[in-house]
């Protein structure tokens, strides 16, 4: 016990002195005759009642042991994703699936197992899949008849998150550690142990599930150019994983969509396993599929197995994809003016590839436009430089608009003003401007230079002003990277992401340096920039000129994406140079005098649950970016259900970045972006309407296809090795779902008691005013008895 308020002890003393001498001094004074035991008692009465309330006045307070020991804290992770609908190889005649299992254990009729763990803890019961779920709060009495079960609805499993998200959840309360009962199908990445480890949390695991691999045959992969040709056979390769289904012989076939027509079929045999003779092994086998398009236009293909007896499921059975099918041959005229490392690796892409007809020529002039000596084989070929046996048959550019009117593309290297005559400048305007074909324009120091095509008609045709002394020079390795335009143009696009995992943005940053670029000039007004360097000078940019498209790369280093890339250790970046540049030209050839708004996603197909990007490009009558009052509407046409409209938003809304120098400027006010979640199996239409006040400015609709999720599928076996590696490395211990029932009493206790001082007044309990009030009471009774009163 001790005092509150604290008093000198010469103070308590002299307090109680004075009540004892003002005590003696009353009843010594009384004349009035009694005994002398009475007078003894009423004074004791009075100085104990007078000492209690003096005591009363220092606040005495008795200091106890409080036990305030928290609850230990234990959370159960019950895994609902798709893998757990799955039902195993029977042990007796019901056949009963995963998550069912799980839920009969939790929530069967007598409620043994979760009573068993709310008497030693205090239970959190969360779901989780792709991530986890809300914490399903039960009642202490709950009726297992009438609780909502677990569904199975997850199409992914991240285990990893799970833990992390519930160990933070409760970090810094006492806990028992985490309960989780899963198949230990993690399909999310890497699984973190290391970091799971470091939360110092016991995990105890219940694996579910078996450990064999169920019987399946799945379509893992197809490996496709999304640009076919007419007349030319185009190849597909199709990834084939099998379990179970050794020496079983079915058919793949390849499918149109639209028409429901099959254009291949191949007849495959599963092969045996290499190293194991398990009847259950998983073997995997790439098959070819051909055909050969004959229109053009985008279509969808399906690559599909048939459901074989016993199979695990016939989700997996076929994957579809999409292709766009265009010209056979493009003509192109590629016309340099000197020999070059840019001619030679750009002549040899042109050649390997079957689809272009490619001629190529260098002509040699000086800035007096004078030929070579009379006689001299140059001389002979007008200044053109001999590539072909016999010479005769060197390739010379064309003189009027008639010859040049055969091929699609145009290709102008490094070209002076000397170069071409009027006649033939003429013509190519002409092509471009009436005709609707396209050029492009690969210069080095000449043509952007002083005595460049600044001067000529060819200048017109430049996306860029030249300056008049012309363009400054930077003799620099130059790093690039694509702007938000280029992100999105069919040009840059070098990856197949379904396939390769990995985006194009990040393909092009890794790509070998350029070693000259060029700056000081300015994009004209309907110029789209599609690729700068990490200084901010401009290297890739085209515009629509007249009825046709002008294509500019400002930069030279182009032919070392072929022979620097070839010495990557990575093999997807081999082949990168040529298809930029099958790309570029087919894209150039298009035909598009009609396309005010171009329309495309962030892939052609998906899986549900995914999010499609969709943008669009608009432009005026003239192909010069849109009034700001011009507006984007999106619809999609899902495959069953209402159409639903979606919200937009400009590509400059979205981007946060400092304001570039004068040459660098493009404007990117034309391009609108959303996104949405894909939740149904099938075809989507999407469908854009550009507009400015009542007039229809331009439409395009573009198709994507959506398949099941099925990452589920790949392996859902129980992963046993990882929850017993999981449980041994954070100090819990691993069950099967048959042991389940054992979990309770092996969970180890961690409770540490926590007790506090607790202050417990005195002087408030009501024995003090008892005991008080019977002294005085009593002193009363006795005076009057006595007549002292």
């Amino acid at each position: 016990m001790r005092f509150t308020y604290f008093f000198p002890s010469w103070a308590i003393v002299l307090g109680i002195g004075v009540v004892i001498a003002i005590t003696l001094l009353v009843y010594l004074r009384i004349a009035h005759a009694m005994r002398p035991g009475y007078r003894f008692l009423l004074i004791a009465m009075r100085i104990c009642a007078a000492s209690i309330l003096l005591c009363c006045l220092l606040a005495p307070v008795v200091i106890e042991k409080k036990d305030i020991t928290p609850p230990t804290h234990l959370s159960i992770l019950v895994d609902t994703s798709k893998s757990m609908q799955l039902i195993d190889a029977p042990t007796d005649k019901t056949q009963v699936s995963r998550l069912d299992q799980v839920n009969a254990l939790l929530f069967n009729a007598e409620g043994q197992f979760l009573q068993s763990l709310r008497d030693r803890f205090e239970i959190h019961l969360y779901p989780f899949d792709t991530a986890l779920h809300q914490n399903r709060v039960l009642p202490e009495d709950f009726d297992s008849e009438n609780v909502t079960r677990f569904e199975p609805t997850g199409t992914l499993t991240n285990i990893g998150a799970s833990i992390r998200a519930v160990a933070s959840a409760w970090k810094g309360q006492q806990t028992a550690g985490i309960l989780l009962i899963t198949d230990g199908g993690h399909n999310s990445g890497q699984f973190p142990l290391d970091d799971i480890t470091a939360l110092e949390v016991p995990i105890y695991t219940v694996g579910i599930g078996s450990v064999e691999p169920p019987k399946d045959i799945q379509i893992q992969r197809i490996d496709y150019t999304p640009i076919a040709y007419t007349d030319h056979e185009s190849v597909i390769r199709v990834t084939v994983v099998q379990t179970g289904y050794t020496g079983k012989t079915t058919q793949l076939s390849l499918r149109e969509v639209k028409s429901n027509t099959v254009v291949d079929a191949v007849t495959l045999t599963f092969e045996p396993p290499q190293r194991t003779t398990s009847a259950n092994a998983t073997t995997k086998q790439e098959v070819e599929l051909k055909f050969t398009p004959q229109v053009e236009g985008s279509f969808q293909y399906t690559v599909e197995l048939p459901v074989l007896d016993n199979e695990l499921t016939d989700a997996n059975n076929q994957k579809t994809f999409s292709m766009k099918v265009v010209k056979a041959k493009l003509n192109v005229f590629y016309l340099e003016g000197r020999p070059r490392w840019e001619y030679t690796f750009l002549k040899r892409a042109l050649a390997r590839d079957p689809d272009i007809q490619a001629t190529c020529a260098i002509l040699l002039r000086n800035k007096s436009k004078r030929l070579p000596p009379t006689g001299s084989l140059l001389s002979r070929l007008d200044g053109y430089y001999p590539q072909t046996t016999p010479a005769s048959e060197t390739a010379q550019f064309p003189e009027t608009l008639t010859e040049l009117s055969k091929y699609d593309v145009l290709i102008l290297g490094d070209l002076g003003e000397e170069h071409l005559t009027t006649a033939q400048q003429r013509a190519i305007v002409d092509f471009v401007e009436v005709q609707g074909k396209s050029v492009i324009f690969l210069p080095s120091r000449r043509m952007l230079g002083i005595n460049g095509i600044r001067n000529t008609e060819l200048a017109g045709l430049l996306p860029v002003d030249i300056p008049e002394n012309g363009c400054r020079r930077h003799d620099t390795e130059a790093r690039i990277h694509l702007t938000r335009s280029g992100e999105f143009h069919p040009i840059m696009q070098l990856m197949d992401t379904s396939v390769l995992g990995a985006s194009s943005a990040m393909i092009w940053r890794n790509m070998p340096a350029l070693s000259r670029t060029f700056s000081g000039f300015r994009l004209r007004g309907g110029a789209t920039l599609l690729m700068e360097t990490g200084e901010g000078h401009p290297i890739l940019m085209f515009q629509r000129i007249g009825l046709g498209k002008s294509l500019l790369i400002a930069a030279e280093g182009l032919w070392n994406w072929d022979f620097g890339a070839n010495t990557f250790k990575d093999t997807r970046y081999h082949d990168l140079y040529p298809r930029f540049w099958a790309q570029a030209l087919r894209w150039m050839a298009t035909n598009t005098d009609d396309e005010k708004l171009h329309l495309t996603t962030d892939a052609t197909t998906y899986s549900i649950g995914d999010t499609a990007t969709v943008t669009a490009s608009l432009y005026s009558e003239v192909y010069r970016t849109t009034q700001a009052d011009a507006t984007v509407q999106f619809e999609v046409v899902p495959p069953e259900g209402t159409p639903f409209q979606l919200q937009i938003r400009s590509i400059n809304e979205t981007v946060d970045e400092s304001p570039p120098s004068p040459d660098t400027i493009a404007d990117t006010s034309n391009l609108y972006t959303t996104q949405f979640t894909l939740l149904q199996n099938g075809t989507y239409r999407i469908r854009a309407t550009a507009k400015s006040d009542s007039q229809t400015l331009g439409e395009d609709q573009v198709d994507i296809f959506v398949h099941p999720q099925l990452a589920e599928l790949e392996a859902p076996q129980l992963n046993e090795d990882l929850l017993k590696r999981l449980a041994s490395e954070t100090g819990g211990t691993y069950f099967s779902i048959d042991d389940a029932e054992s979990v309770p009493k092996n969970i180890a206790d961690v409770q540490n008691p926590v007790f506090v001082d607790a202050e417990r007044d005195l002087w408030t309990h009501p024995l003090i005013l008892l005991t008080v009030v019977g002294l005085l009471g009593t002193e009363w009774f006795l005076r009057k008895r006595i007549g002292l009163t």
